[in-house]
């Protein structure tokens, strides 16, 4: 079994758990020790180039061919709610008889928190915070692992090492210089595709949303 075949295998078990409910508290993981092991770990399987601060250094593998991380800013998950990989929800999401299917999903819900704010709300408003990076990173993640593809960390080590204290940096060097590679579509349309479900409203061109009722969840 190859390290990314593993690494997939390990992942679909953590899967099974809601991960909008994972909180790793980081009880034994907090200190520095454990954000430098994470954010300096070797590539990931031998044919990918995907670590955060070894793509930006140059630790590439010795075997086959280099391949980037899916790295999308934080700034394109804000604009781009129809790209979100469940189970992360940027808006409410309904059912088509109108019923609410998921509601969007709060920040203290997947990481350490005592805020009420949802990871949307924080991507609008608190741009260039450890918060900020953080979500990024972890959209990063889910939506590799549901592409079948790799991404500089997986969620729960994404996860972990917000809950012990990693700056923004380890964050956003996931996604800045070397590492920025984002293939995704620039979606900002009404339809949540990930589930092929749509938004409760109406979703303005920046991927705002309004306060127009969607006329899909009636359809």
């Amino acid at each position: 079994m190859s390290d990314l075949d593993q690494e997939k295998q390990e992942l679909d078990s953590e899967q099974k758990v809601d991960l909008t409910r994972r909180k790793l508290t980081g009880a034994g993981l907090a200190g520095s020790g454990v954000i430098l092991t994470l954010a300096s770990k070797p590539v990931m399987g031998s044919n990918y180039w995907c670590t955060g601060s070894g793509g930006m250094s140059g630790n590439t593998s010795s075997h086959g061919e280099r391949q980037p991380c899916l790295a999308c800013s934080p700034g394109y998950w804000k604009s781009s709610p129809g790209s979100w990989p469940s189970p992360y929800y940027p808006y409410k999401i309904c059912n088509q008889n109108g019923s609410t299917a998921h509601e969007p999903t709060l920040f203290k819900d997947v990481f350490t928190s005592t805020s009420n704010e949802t990871m949307m709300g924080m991507l609008q408003s608190q741009s260039g915070t450890r918060e900020f990076h953080a979500i990024g990173a972890l959209l990063n993640a889910a939506k590799a692992y549901a592409m079948g593809i790799v991404s500089a960390y997986s969620v729960p080590e994404v996860i972990s090492m917000y809950n012990a204290g990693a700056p923004a940096s380890t964050f956003s060097s996931t996604w800045e210089g070397n590492m920025h590679s984002c293939p995704l579509p620039n979606d900002n349309t009404s339809k949540y595709q990930a589930l092929s479900l749509p938004f409760c409203k109406l979703i303005s061109n920046d991927g705002d949303e309004t306060d127009n009722p969607n006329p899909a969840c009636c359809s």
